[in-house]
């Protein structure tokens, strides 16, 4: 894999920087803060993405790091490589709302899916990157520190082809494992919790049987239970017709009683009624009598006489009348006036007489008028006495009827009743033996119930038992588990010993010929024999002597570490080209280190990127006469 060229579209603090890289020599060049480092993280986000990190390791993070410093949203960039021949463009936003990951073959112009970006990718995870192709200088650690960084380098390579195992505290990390397994599932235990299972087992299954005999017996009960209810409900069936004559018998003996009761309560009515009507007749009788009316003729004999008598005053009138007269004879009998004053006197007084009748006639039609008005008033209430005394007579007769009629009802109630007081229902009485068998329901309903609580007791000590099982099979189970894992972690031991024993045998010998190879090449055929022993000390072979990594200088371990880092890339990426990107890597270098490293990798490398903040690496290519594309930022 070459990489041909980068586009920070937006990440960190550059918006669409444009990077071209070729093979061979590459000199990225910056000062402090220029942006080398997000360059380089850039690449390895381009290949493996940052996740954003949880919790308060969010707020110093990568992905918090490199955020755009404008338009977050849009956290987004581009890489093209080229891999056997074919150039491939890897998109990636790295926004964690919109998340996206593309790589497209641009010679075909078809977008890869997922199963050919891991082949095109294949060999190549975050940590191998870190550990072979992405080199930085190892820092101020002491030279004790590098010689045991160099030994877990190497024999983690040799077991693993990877950086991310301790080996040289694996068995360490084993026995401690196996102690707190140990402890934790307590072992010793064992036969204690076997012997716990099987009496608790045994418990349990003499439990079950006694509840098998109660569910039995229960059985048992509701079927005797049932038998019961048939025959309850046959003869209750038998006992309903009885009770529903009987019913009936009553229905009807209820109905006369009342009706018997209804007949004398009217019989009592209407004697009560024709008493009243008979004291309210005498009343009326002895009124009239009072009266002097002896019966209707009387009545209307008066009523006529009273209704034809006139009311004018015949006497008055006809003393009026003889005045009137008297004065007409006397002026007829001095028609010749020979005296007025005599003239008018007589008949004057005359017709003073008259007047004066007529007054009286006057008075005497109007209390002639009264008293007729008062008679016949009167003789209309004695009408009317009459008239009520005659009601009375007729209401008599129909009370004395209805009354005769409910005395002749009553006693033919009273003669039904008689005879159905007579009568009765000729069936079976089965109550007795009913409240028998309600009874014997009772008793077996109370012994149920009874066995229900003692197997519902049993059922719960059952469960709590299985309970106690189960807790005890877990622990058992635990107990097993941990033995395995106990012989699991031994067996890891001795694999790991013999795995050591083989690493010169087998990969270790790759790894030492590589690593010889190029530490050979970087010092200038100074140490040209890298050697790892069984004990993981690493020596380099002089043309004088065979010396111990901790009896080198900082600077020679340096190029020891970069050698084992090129060898390893070599045998994990076989035959593929590869970018080899240095970070600073040169820092602990002389300058004769330096250029013989950089001739080496310019004539040797497929494609060696260099992210520095100093000038000498440009410096001293440009005195050896090597080719480099240098970029400035």
């Amino acid at each position: 894999m070459i990489i041909k060229d980068i586009r920070l579209t937006n990440f960190g603090k550059f918006n669409h920087k444009m990077l071209t890289l070729e093979p061979g020599l590459n000199i990225v060049y910056g000062e402090n803060e220029a942006g080398k480092t997000t360059l380089h993280t850039f690449i390895r986000g381009m290949l493996f993405g940052i996740e954003k990190q949880r919790g308060k390791a969010s707020g110093k993070d990568l992905y918090t790091k490199y955020e755009p410093w404008e338009n977050p949203a849009n956290y987004h960039g581009m890489m093209r490589i080229e891999s056997d021949g074919v150039t491939y463009r890897i998109e990636r936003n790295f926004n964690k709302l919109n998340k996206s990951f593309k790589v497209i073959n641009e010679d075909k112009g078809v977008e890869l899916k997922t199963e050919e970006i891991e082949n095109l990718f294949a060999g190549l995870d975050e940590s191998c990157y870190y550990n072979t192709i992405s080199i930085s200088q190892l820092g101020s650690v002491t030279d004790k520190e590098l010689e045991v960084i160099l030994k877990n380098y190497a024999a983690n390579l040799g077991t693993t082809k990877s950086m991310e195992i301790d080996i040289k505290s694996a068995f360490a990390d084993l026995d401690k494992q196996k102690k707190n397994i140990m402890i934790e599932s307590r072992i010793a235990e064992e036969d204690v919790v076997e012997k716990a299972i099987k009496n608790a087992k045994e418990d349990l299954e003499i439990s079950q049987g006694e509840q098998h005999t109660i569910i039995a017996s229960i059985e048992q009960k509701k079927q005797s239970l049932f038998n019961l209810s048939n025959k309850k409900k046959e003869l209750s069936a038998l006992d309903a017709k009885r009770l529903e004559a009987l019913n009936k018998l009553n229905e009807r003996k209820e109905n006369l009683y009342q009706e018997a009761i209804t007949l004398t309560a009217d019989s009592e009515k209407f004697s009560a009624s024709l008493e009243q009507i008979e004291n309210h007749q005498k009343q009326l009788e002895q009124e009239l009598a009072d009266k002097g009316i002896d019966g209707r003729e009387t009545m209307e004999y008066l009523l006529e006489k009273v209704t034809n008598r006139s009311n004018m005053p015949v006497l008055f009138i006809i003393l009026m009348m003889g005045c009137i007269g008297g004065a007409a004879g006397f002026i007829m009998g001095n028609y010749q006036m020979m005296d007025l004053k005599q003239f008018w006197v007589k008949p004057g007084i005359c017709l003073g007489a008259a007047f004066v009748f007529l007054i009286l006639a006057i008075f005497k039609y109007g209390f002639n008028k009264k008293k007729r008005q008062k008679k016949l008033d009167a003789l209309k209430e004695i009408k009317l006495v009459m008239d009520k005394l005659d009601a009375a007579k007729h209401e008599r007769v129909y009370v004395e009827r209805q009354l005769n009629n409910k005395k002749e009802a009553l006693k033919d109630t009273q003669e039904f009743i008689k005879a159905e007081e007579e009568k009765s229902v000729d069936m079976q009485d089965y109550s007795d033996e009913l409240k028998d068998l309600e009874a014997k329901e009772r008793e077996i309903n109370e012994a149920i119930s009874k066995s229900q609580w003692i197997l519902e007791q049993k059922q719960e000590k059952d469960i709590e038992l299985q309970k106690k099982i189960d807790e005890l099979e877990e622990r058992f189970n635990k107990i097993k588990k941990a033995k395995v894992e106990i012989q699991a972690i031994e067996d890891a031991k001795s694999n790991i010993e013999d795995i050591a024993d083989e690493i010169r045998n087998s990969f270790g010998k790759r790894l030492n010929e590589r690593a010889s190879y190029y530490i050979s090449q970087i010092t200038n055929g100074k140490y040209d024999n890298l050697s790892i022993d069984d004990k993981l000390n690493i020596s380099v072979n002089s043309k004088h002597a065979l010396i111990a990594a901790t009896r080198l200088s900082k600077g020679t371990i340096e190029q020891i570490y970069m050698a084992l880092r090129l060898a390893a890339a070599d045998i994990i990426f076989e035959k593929d080209k590869k970018p080899i990107l240095l970070d600073d890597a040169f820092a602990m270098y002389d300058n004769k280190r330096m250029g013989n490293t950089m001739r080496f990798m310019a004539e040797n490398m497929e494609q060696v990127i260099i992210f520095s903040c100093h000038t000498r690496e440009k410096l001293m290519a440009d005195k050896l006469g090597l080719k480099y594309n240098f970029i400035r930022l």
